[in-house]
């Protein structure tokens, strides 16, 4: 039984506060990640969170969105690994190929056990190993890799699941250059597309450089992807980024218009973490100046061509943020969807969350 027993209803109702911003927070990532069944991905994410939860409702502190944000995108990244990878996130579409520990054992031996075997293993480091190296060769290409480019290859590099022995020198190991990256003879055809498209992705994420242009097509090369794939995921990363620049400038002007009435203050923060987590980094300062510039958000039907899908995630994020914000029906009608899935998906996760947490009160 929690030591918040019967008999404190003020630290069972404090706790249960914390938690519902906990929730809200990892919501609103597993709404960004994209590609996939957001209800599916919130369920997932819950059963692997449930350790952190279980930790806020004891009143130890966890990585926040707002005050470990680093930190935070590591271990929500981590955590989505097995359950919905981002589709922003260079690399993830190797984790997509069930290239992460964090799967645990497959098969019959998972019946068993649910460690992985000493094969699993050994793959994920061999090609975790060559993927962040490329994707630090490529972040490396044009400068030192800055900040933001560390903490997405440590984001990668905790996807992958790898036992500590085996993480720590990659997160410690300096950039390689293209032609130094050791490429395996037996990476998979469906590996090595999925390494270039990582690569990619990671390259056009601040716009392309001939330079990290040159490091992709080298390690290519290597990999034995043809030519023409080689241009046609290059191609796709663009157009990855430019969805992302549409859904990403709607999550911030959504979250802008439900908390309009806290700014300054939360309606600010959050829609600047929003907006840090679902625009491109080439148009972050675009995206942010609106925030920073505190103009009223002007509904105008900007958004209304959107796929399903984003809309969907978008007004999911939205509520998320407000949890019951009363300016939300209007949004969700000026966006061309009526909400209601967005709004019951996480709602009925919240609810759910706080259902099972609150049998620990009694």
């Amino acid at each position: 039984m929690s030591n918040l027993t019967v008999g404190a209803p003020d630290l069972a109702s404090a706790a249960l506060t914390r938690l519902v911003g906990v929730l809200c927070e990892d919501a609103i990532f597993a709404l960004s990640t994209g590609g996939g069944d957001v209800a599916e991905s919130l369920e997932g994410l819950g059963k692997r969170r449930v350790d952190a939860y279980n930790a806020v409702l004891q009143g130890m502190a966890v990585p926040r969105m707002g005050d470990a944000w680093d930190t935070w995108i590591v271990q929500m990244t981590r955590a989505m690994a097995p359950v919905a990878p981002p589709v922003w996130m260079p690399m993830m579409d190797v984790v997509r190929e069930k290239v992460t520990l964090e799967i645990g054992a497959r098969g019959l031996r998972s019946l068993f056990s649910s460690k992985p075997s000493d094969k699993d293993v050994q793959r994920v480091k061999k090609i975790g190993t060559l993927a962040v190296r490329l994707i630090r060769a490529v972040l490396a290409a044009d400068g030192v890799v800055d900040p933001e480019e560390a903490m997405t290859v440590n984001a990668i590099i905790g996807a992958f699941g790898l036992p500590d022995a085996d993480a720590r020198p990659l997160y410690a190991e300096a950039p390689l250059t293209a032609e130094m990256i050791e490429v395996p003879a037996d990476i998979e055809p469906t590996i090595a597309r999925a390494l270039v498209r990582g690569a990619w992705l990671g390259a056009a994420a601040d716009a392309l450089d001939p330079r990290e242009e040159h490091v992709v097509r080298v390690v290519a090369q290597r990999l034995g992807v043809p030519a023409e794939e080689v241009e046609e995921a290059r191609a796709q990363a663009q157009v990855r980024i430019e969805a992302r620049r549409v859904a990403g400038l709607a999550v911030i002007d959504a979250v802008r218009y439900v908390l309009s009435d806290r700014a300054p203050g939360i309606g600010v923060t959050l829609a600047a973490m929003a907006g840090t987590l679902s625009v491109p980094r080439r148009y972050r300062e675009e995206a942010h100046a609106q925030i920073g510039h505190g103009s009223p958000v002007t509904l105008g039907k900007r958004y209304a061509t959107m796929p399903l899908e984003d809309k969907t995630s978008v007004l999911g994020i939205a509520w998320a943020a407000a949890l019951f914000g009363a300016r939300w029906e209007r949004l969700a009608h000026d966006i061309g969807e009526d909400g209601e899935r967005g709004r019951a998906i996480v709602d009925g996760w919240v609810t759910e969350s706080l259902t099972v947490v609150a049998r620990t009160f009694q």
